[in-house]
C-alpha cells in the first residue's frame, strides 16, 4: 500500500466507530444498513457518514448491502494483527451526527433525482415570481422587487454550488452534487408557497424564514458530507457561514 494511501487509511480509522464498522463487516461479510444499525447501535446519518469516510475500504454489493473491498480485507487483517495504531479519543458527538441528515440523499431514487431537481428549480422560480420572494443565499426574503426575484434565486443556487467546490477543492466530488443541490432549497420552496396561499403575520413569517434557512443549511451540510466525504463539522461550518453571509446580504435586499 502506498504511503499516501496508508495515511488515508489511518485517518479514516482514527475513530472507534469506523473501526467497529470495518471489524463487523470483516467478521460477518456483507450486511444491510438495517443489520448494521442494529448491531452497532448507530443512527442512520452516523452510519452513512462512517461508511462514506471508509471510502475504498467498503463497497456496495449488487443487492444493496455493504461489504469490505479487497483493500478493506487487507486492512481488516492488519487490524486483527494489531499492526495499525489505536483510534483517537475524539469521537464526533452523536447529536452532531444526528443533525446532519445524510440519510435524506441516500434515500433518493437515482433515476428520479434529475427530473425532481428540475421540477424543484422550476417550482421555486415560479412561486418566487408570484410571491415576490428572493433568496439571500440560503435565506428566503419576502417582498423584494420584481427584478430581484429570479436573479437572486439563480445567484444563490450558483453560489451554493461554487462555495463547497471551492472550500473542498482538494476532494474528489461526484457530479451528483449538482443535481442534488436543488433539494437543499426545498424549505425555501415551501416558504414561497406559504406566501402564495396565505398572508401570515410578520412574526410568523419571520419564524418560518429563520426555520427555512436553518433547515436548508442542514440539508446542504448533508449533501457536502455525502458527495465531498467531508466531516459533519466542516460541512456545517461551511453551510452556516453561508447562512451568516445570507443574513448580511438580506439587509441589502429589503
Amino acid at each position: 500500500m502506498e504511503e499516501e494511501g496508508l495515511e488515508k487509511v489511518i485517518l479514516a480509522l482514527s475513530y472507534g466507530k469506523r473501526r467497529a464498522l470495518l471489524m463487523k463487516l470483516g467478521e460477518s461479510g456483507s450486511m444491510s444498513i438495517k443489520d448494521l444499525k442494529r448491531e452497532l447501535g448507530l443512527s442512520t446519518g452516523s452510519l452513512y457518514h462512517n461508511l462514506l469516510a471508509l471510502g475504498e475500504l467498503v463497497e456496495q454489493t449488487s443487492d444493496k448491502k455493504y461489504a469490505l473491498s479487497e483493500q478493506g480485507r487487507r486492512v481488516y487483517l492488519a487490524l486483527k494483527s494489531g499492526l495499525l495504531p489505536p483510534p483517537t479519543s475524539g469521537e464526533l458527538p452523536r447529536v452532531l451526527e444526528t443533525l446532519v441528515p445524510v440519510w435524506f440523499f441516500t434515500g433518493l431514487p437515482s433515476r428520479m433525482v434529475t427530473p425532481m431537481a428540475a421540477l424543484i428549480v422550476l417550482s421555486l422560480s415560479a412561486s418566487s415570481l408570484y410571491a415576490k420572494m428572493g433568496l439571500a443565499l440560503l435565506i428566503p426574503v419576502a417582498r423584494v422587487s420584481f427584478s430581484s426575484t429570479l436573479g437572486s434565486v439563480a445567484l444563490s443556487l450558483l453560489l451554493a454550488y461554487l462555495v463547497p467546490r471551492t472550500v473542498f477543492q482538494k476532494r474528489s466530488v461526484e457530479t451528483g452534487f449538482l443535481t442534488a443541490l436543488p433539494f437543499c432549497f426545498l424549505p425555501q420552496l415551501f416558504y414561497s408557497l406559504i406566501l402564495v396561499v396565505s398572508n401570515p403575520p410578520s412574526l410568523a413569517t419571520g419564524l418560518i424564514q429563520i426555520f427555512s434557512g436553518g433547515l436548508s443549511a442542514l440539508l446542504l451540510s448533508a449533501a457536502i458530507v455525502f458527495w465531498f466525504k467531508a466531516s459533519p463539522q466542516a460541512a456545517m461550518l461551511t453551510s452556516f457561514l453561508m447562512l451568516y453571509l445570507g443574513a448580511a446580504i438580506q439587509q441589502l435586499m429589503v
